[in-house]
């Protein structure tokens, strides 16, 4: 039967956004039994799904279901249903954001989003009424096939207050009983972030989990700031939520003035993972409701990006940043940058004139198949030198760009005074990009946020919006400029004697662009907020010693760079029980490698789940193709942004199907590595820093998995790359010649 609306209390949003939900479940909206101590009662034909602690006086979301409703005729109802979810999180909890890409549009209290993922090629908008009733509830009450208006999309009011109005019956009414046994399309589970760190509390944590290195980092006070190194695997995050809680905690039992912010590289990192950990560790929720005693709230987490636009007042103001996600906003820049190279390619002036006795390089900036390189390359540059230190095309900083000097191995490699020249010219074109679409890039944005942290509103706003102590994770990926920023958001009482507790998490090996490195690692030990502390954790706890061998020779193949310290290995003994040793099978053609690789995975999944297994390629273009191939349609779940982790929970029978940088922060039993070929380092004008950048990639893939890890080739794309030589001769990788490989 179909339902007029479905009404969902506080509490049970925030159980329902961890749950698998199939498209089946929309019709009756059925609970199974001990749904996490969820009530599903049914009054004037409207269903309510209820809480444990569901009361009168607590926020509702109503959702229309009727002929009309919000699910009609939609092919994947759970997506709109998600976006729902994340939209009423939001509306309880304004820490929580909305991804730049569902294109928020605001208008008085009403708001309307893209239903649906624009890759699926959907113009569905859904509507909310964000302060219906008293203005304590949400109303989703209408999707359209394409934006309207705002103001000519009304909603159905007389069916919101009919919900409300049955809201204290249907807490009073026994539960209909529900079918026995069957398929109800919906699985409540833990949060993401559960799952990955364990169901310990923090004082089980406290008492017994944490080793010395991990607990001497979580005792450190707040009278300067503390950088927490470690290879994956060694608890780095782990060690700074349970820090986190535990200093939350203290000062809320004690003067209570102190706020907390917990920055993340990541929206998806700190949203679905992160708010999961704390879950975990404090099942009581008093990081999430607790205020100080000035009522402010005791901890935000998300990202820098999300901060700036929250501080600046980006939507109010009409403007868009390419995203808020640091992953995925590097991921719209690299379209722009090409778009910028087409540009200069089509400029007589800088093919004929600038580049005129530059051959080399013209063929660099034409060649399709050095193109994602050269984008990574120049990317680095903007980040790393010409949007770090402020220079542009026609400037005095752009005449000593010109004029040369020493650069640093991990910069692009620029031999001439023309090619740096041309650099200055495409960076030109992508800022011309950038303002005709009136988008904001990642790195105008933190420059524009580092402006206002010095002006005379945010020095009224200090005291009451920064914060005292600011936790960020992720490190290695935050540029110079947005590390800069960080002083400036504390609370100016937070600091003592020049030193400011901002506490640190970072691995530079797991970086994937050399963001970081602008500036040189001084701003890891002086990170401007004073000399840091430092804690080095040595104890592998995610994979076997066998994995973690190879992480120790992978790691001695990264390129020789002089960064002072933080390129020496330190990967430590595994603690985990011992495993297979990880295989390279080399396939004779590609077409015989996505296959067998498939395959096989796919057996893993259903063995062991699809969450627990990935699929990871290590060639950007290689990536898209096979995303596109029809032969392994349906074995997998993938992951194309940060944002996509929640899809991790959908993969049952299918596995995981990403890139390494998609899948920084999580972890699965068996990883598949795609495509660790010798053609990807065998260009003669590939940069020093493009060399590392895909150690980098294959070490942050291979350091994903806990007991099984495999690594494929080509003899089509030139067999295996000679990173793996090292592993190899250390037996700490074992090959196969598989088919019609050598």
């Amino acid at each position: 039967m179909s339902y007029d609306a479905l009404v969902i209390d506080e509490g049970a949003i925030a159980i329902l956004d961890t749950a698998l939900i199939e498209s089946n479940w929309f019709g009756a909206f059925e609970l199974p039994e001990n749904s996490a101590g969820l009530r599903r009662a049914v009054v004037d034909n409207i269903v309510y799904l209820l809480s444990p602690k569901a009361d009168v006086g607590d926020g509702l979301l109503v959702v229309d279901t009727g002929h009309d409703g919000i699910f009609t005729n939609a092919a994947m109802p759970q997506a709109r249903f998600e976006r729902i979810l994340r939209v009423a999180l939001r509306k309880f909890d304004r820490n929580i954001s909305l991804p730049v890409q569902w294109q928020p549009y605001h208008e008085g209290s009403r708001l309307s989003v893209f239903g649906e993922p624009i890759s699926r090629r959907s113009n569905v908008r859904i509507y909310f009424d964000q302060a219906a009733g008293d203005g304590r509830d949400l109303y989703a009450y209408r999707v359209t096939d394409g934006p309207k208006q705002l103001s000519l999309v009304a909603p159905d009011n007389a069916l919101y207050e009919r919900a409300v109005g049955h809201l204290e019956a249907a807490a009073l009414a026994e539960a209909p009983p529900g079918p026995d046994v069957g398929n109800f399309g919906i699985l409540l589970s833990e949060p993401l972030g559960r799952q990955i760190s364990g169901a310990a509390t923090l004082q089980e944590w406290l008492d017994r989990k944490l080793n010395p290195q991990q607990l001497a980092f979580v005792n450190k006070s707040h009278d300067q700031p503390v950088r927490l190194r470690g290879a994956a695997g060694t608890g780095k995050t782990q060690a700074m939520t349970i820090k986190c809680i535990k200093d939350l905690l203290d000062d809320l039992e004690g003067d209570n003035t102190k706020t907390f912010a917990f920055l993340t590289h990541s929206s998806a990192l700190a949203h679905d993972v992160i708010r999961g950990m704390f879950s975990a560790l404090d099942p009581t929720d008093k990081w999430r409701t607790s205020r100080t005693v000035d009522g402010l709230p005791k901890l935000w987490i998300g990202t820098l990006y999300e901060l700036a636009e929250e501080r600046l007042s980006y939507a109010q103001k009409g403007l868009r940043p390419l995203s808020l996600d640091g992953q995925e906003g590097r991921e719209y820049q690299r379209i722009l940058i090409e778009d910028a190279i087409a540009k200069a390619l089509a400029d007589p002036r800088i093919m004929l004139d600038i580049l005129a006795d530059e051959a080399e390089f013209q063929k660099l900036l034409s060649s399709s198949d050095r193109r994602a390189t050269l984008v990574d390359d120049l990317m680095n540059e903007f980040a790393g030198v010409l949007d770090a230190e402020n220079i542009r095309k026609g400037t005095s900083e752009a005449d000593r760009y010109l004029g040369g000097g020493s650069r640093e191995s991990w910069q692009m490699l620029l031999q001439s005074k023309a090619q740096r020249q041309a650099v200055l010219e495409i960076h030109d074109a992508y800022r011309a990009l950038l303002k005709h679409e009136r988008l904001l890039s990642m790195d105008q944005m933190t420059a524009d946020f580092g402006r206002y942290l010095t002006t005379h509103e945010w020095e009224q706003l200090r005291e009451k919006l920064g914060f005292d102590v600011i936790f960020v994770d992720e490190y290695h990926y935050f540029s110079r400029n947005e590390s800069m920023t960080l002083q400036g958001i504390f609370r100016s009482r937070a600091g003592q004697s020049g030193k400011w507790p901002l506490l640190m998490a970072y691995d530079l090996k797991q970086s994937t662009s050399d963001a970081a490195l602008g500036g040189g690692v001084e701003r890891f030990r002086n990170p401007g907020v004073g000399v840091s502390a430092f804690v080095d954790l040595k104890e592998n706890y995610r994979s076997t010693p066998e994995i973690t061998k190879l992480l120790q020779d992978l790691d001695a193949s990264f390129p020789a760079m002089d960064l002072e310290g933080e390129y020496d290995t330190h990967i430590a003994s595994s603690e985990q029980d011992h495993g297979d040793v990880p295989v390279l099978k080399v396939y004779g053609r590609d077409q015989e490698l996505l296959d067998s690789v498939f395959d096989e995975a796919v057996a893993d999944a259903r063995r062991l789940g699809g969450r627990k297994v990935a699929v990871l390629c290590l060639n950007d273009l290689l990536f898209d193709r096979y995303l596109k191939a029809a032969r392994i349609n349906g074995k997998y779940v993938p992951l194309t942004t940060r944002e996509d982790l929640k899809g991790v929970q959908y993969a049952r029978g299918r596995c995981i199907f990403s890139m390494p940088e998609y899948v920084a922060g999580l972890q699965f039993d068996a990883v598949y590595l795609l495509h660790a070929d010798q053609s990807d380092l065998s260009d003669e004008m590939l940069s020093q820093g493009a060399r590392r950048r895909y150690v980098h990639r294959m070490y942050l893939g291979a350091s994903r998995a806990q007991k099984k890890l495999m690594i494929s080739a080509s003899l089509e794309r030139g067999g295996k790359s000679e990173v793996l030589d090292g592993p190899l001769h250390a037996a700490s990788l074992r090959r196969i010649d598989v088919g019609s490989g050598k």
